[in-house]
């Protein structure tokens, strides 16, 4: 009974044990585990005369003034890109950006860059401000001296980690002004150094360095619509977090009413989805308590499911292709949009619009009115963020709002939540849009027999759609 026992606790402690998606081989959560390599100075903080940085040593021709301005963008983008209201803070002086900056004068003027082309935007004739222009050569020609002395043998420089982090945030400033072409030749660098270095698993984990180059790389695929060139081989199918232990979530029978779809999806496709569940009631559940991931958990959950709904493909079947885009659809509004910035993935939506429309008109396709209530209600969030001025987007919604059989958002909302739905990021858009849907409704009588989505009738706990056995993704 006692070796029972020790077993069974044990397995307890296991399925709750996470460890890296990226580095299976290190645990999440024990930073003292792995010895941190840097190649940065230790920062001391001095005590306060003159400004909060005005005893640090700086690289020459550096003000003070700078380096605070500079501290107060990075928690400001930190604060887009780690929702809060689910994560543990961090601060901008002790991870980040900081410690790299503060060292290296052409991570500075990268930073400077950065803030100038987005602060000053952009001319008619699409040329940045003379002060970014300025900070964009200096930091071109103190990288080209990299490269020139990499190329005669002296890689120590190049292959620093903050030369890494210029080049991401060079990625970012090319995103953000929507230069591809230069974002996508900054990325080609960027992953020509990591492999030189061994590897994304050979990177330096502190400081989430490895999810930085992640993030770029994913971000560069979804704007362009290519697959992400890390993670094409050695990929990890399994759920990362589902079945974990981390959230237990009851949505009653409501869950009943999507769970025989869900399980008939592609086994790829379907751990997607759970995993994408589980992070959904964990946020819920972190944003009404105090249980907070730390950022670099909620980074390794990010990439995991990034990646592989990314590097899924079903071309020849209408249906999977539309759950796996609209559930990419769905993890932008969580992981990649920031707050501060009316940023989209105009491809992404665009093939999320395509291949939805294609469902509704579908006559051999049957998916559970639930389902089709959440598809169309995401499509108005992410692309209306409320009510659509698009006659035909309206009729689609308003005939899976009749369909399902909710009459208010009382009843709508623990239905979407059962499926996958964040209550601070798309209940405002959310509501909106099904309570201009239901105000419709009332102004006209509907014909239940023509709202449909399908020739074939079918009740909405249960599907006739049988999932190809095998496919090949593209």
């Amino acid at each position: 009974m006692s070796h029972a026992s020790t077993t069974r606790w044990k397995r307890r402690k296991d399925a709750t044990q996470l460890h890296s998606w990226i580095d299976p081989g290190r645990s999440l959560g024990f930073e003292d585990q792995k010895q941190k390599v840097t190649d940065y100075p230790t920062v001391s903080v001095p005590g306060l005369v003159g400004g909060n940085f005005s005893a640090t040593q700086l690289p020459p021709g550096i003000e003070p003034s700078v380096i605070e301005d500079l501290v107060q963008l990075i928690n400001f983008d930190q604060i887009g890109m780690y929702p809060y209201d689910i994560c543990l803070q961090t601060h901008p002086v002790h991870r980040g950006w900081f410690p790299y900056m503060i060292g290296d004068i052409c991570c500075i003027h990268s930073m400077m860059f950065s803030v100038r082309a987005f602060v000053d935007g952009h001319s008619s004739d699409g040329e940045c401000s003379r002060l970014a222009a300025f900070h964009f050569h200096r930091t071109i020609q103190i990288l080209q001296a990299r490269v020139n002395a990499f190329e005669r043998g002296h890689s120590e420089s190049v292959f620093r980690d903050s030369t890494i982090m210029v080049i991401i945030t060079l990625v970012q400033a090319a995103e953000l002004t929507g230069d591809f072409k230069a974002a996508q030749n900054h990325v080609d660098g960027l992953l020509r150094i990591v492999k030189l270095k061994g590897g994304l698993r050979a990177m330096n984990t502190h400081n989430n360095l490895q999810v930085k180059i992640c993030r770029a790389d994913l971000g560069l695929a979804l704007h362009l619509g290519t697959r992400p060139r890390l993670f094409q081989e050695d990929i990890q199918w399994d759920c990362f977090i589902w079945g974990r232990g981390l959230v237990h979530c009851d949505h009653g029978h409501h869950a009943n009413l999507t769970r025989p779809f869900v399980d008939q999806l592609e086994w790829r496709l379907n751990n997607c989805w759970k995993d994408i569940h589980a992070f959904s009631c964990l946020s819920n559940l972190a944003y009404q308590t105090t249980r907070k991931l730390s950022p670099e958990t909620y980074n390794e959950m990010m990439v995991s499911i990034l990646y592989r709904l990314t590097q899924l493909s079903f071309a020849d079947d209408l249906l999977q292709e539309t759950i796996r885009v609209g559930l990419l659809v769905y993890c932008t509004t969580i992981f990649l949009t920031r707050s501060f910035l009316e940023q989209n993935y105009g491809h992404l939506f665009e093939l999320f619009k395509t291949g939805l429309f294609e469902l509704c008109h579908s006559p051999a396709t049957i998916v559970p009115h639930p389902v089709m209530l959440w598809l169309l209600l995401l499509y108005h969030v992410t692309v209306y963020k409320g009510p659509s001025v698009n006659s035909r987007a309206s009729d689609w919604l308003d005939r899976a709002v009749s369909l399902t059989g909710v009459n208010t958002w009382a009843q709508a909302h623990p239905v979407l939540r059962s499926i996958l739905w964040v209550d601070f990021v798309h209940d405002s858009a959310g509501k909106e849009a099904f309570l201009a849907a239901t105000q419709r409704l009332k102004m006209y009588r509907i014909d239940d027999s023509t709202l449909t989505f399908s020739t074939h009738p079918a009740q909405s706990s249960q599907t006739d759609y049988h999932p190809p056995a095998q496919s090949t993704p593209i």
